[in-house]
């Protein structure tokens, strides 16, 4: 991985406060889509997507894209023909970056460790695309994103799989599974950042 786009990968799986992680993004919103997408060959949006579409009919559905950044997975997902989308993000720089997509119809701040301002079994979907990564959000929220969805309802998300190691994120989504409050329906390896070799878990759940 060449220059700057070694540096600025660096400095997000290296940020020590989700403070200094969040200023990151917000000085690197102008130019995050250019650089995930052509030069770091970035393509889990359309993924998670079709992992979706795979899952459930998107007719009518109401999606909530947790972790939204800029958008991608919400432009992928309004382009698969989903028009019932919310987004949420705690980085304000990602966020007014999103609203430009046009393809929501909520966007709110919000920081993913702690408990969502959002009421229980409220969305059909929710993705969670490129946020289960070393800084970003702890594998303790994920629960949240549960809790938001309806019973019958589906989650999709990725974890690097790095951190997938690391945090033993495996044995929370199998404990999930075996406590009744969800069935896992995919797990899967898939690559991730393609400039780096790197590699991520596409997970999909069925809220009970």
């Amino acid at each position: 991985m060449a220059g700057a786009q070694a540096d600025i990968h660096t400095k997000i799986l290296t940020a020590s406060t989700t403070e200094e992680l969040m200023g990151i993004y917000d000085n690197w919103a102008q130019g995050y889509e250019t650089q995930l997408l052509d030069e770091w060959g970035y393509t889990s949006p359309q993924t998670a997507v079709k992992l979706l579409a795979s899952a459930m009919q998107l007719d009518a559905v109401h999606v909530l894209d947790a972790g939204c950044g800029t958008g991608l997975v919400g432009l992928a997902l309004n382009e698969a023909g989903i028009v019932h989308l919310s987004g949420i993000d705690y980085s304000p720089g990602m966020l007014a970056e999103a609203r430009q997509k046009g393809v929501y119809q909520a966007l709110d701040c919000m920081d993913m460790n702690q408990p969502l301002a959002i009421a229980a079994d409220v969305y059909d979907a929710v993705t969670c695309i490129g946020t289960f990564t070393s800084t970003h959000v702890a594998p303790e929220a994920l629960s949240e994103l549960i809790r938001v969805t309806r019973s019958g309802g589906t989650v999709v998300f990725t974890v690097r799989d790095d951190y997938w190691v690391a945090t033993g994120f495996a044995n929370l989504v199998a404990e999930l599974h075996t406590s009744g409050r969800v069935v896992i329906e995919q797990i899967r390896l898939e690559p991730y950042i393609h400039s780096e070799g790197s590699k991520c878990r596409f997970v999909v759940l069925t809220v009970l």
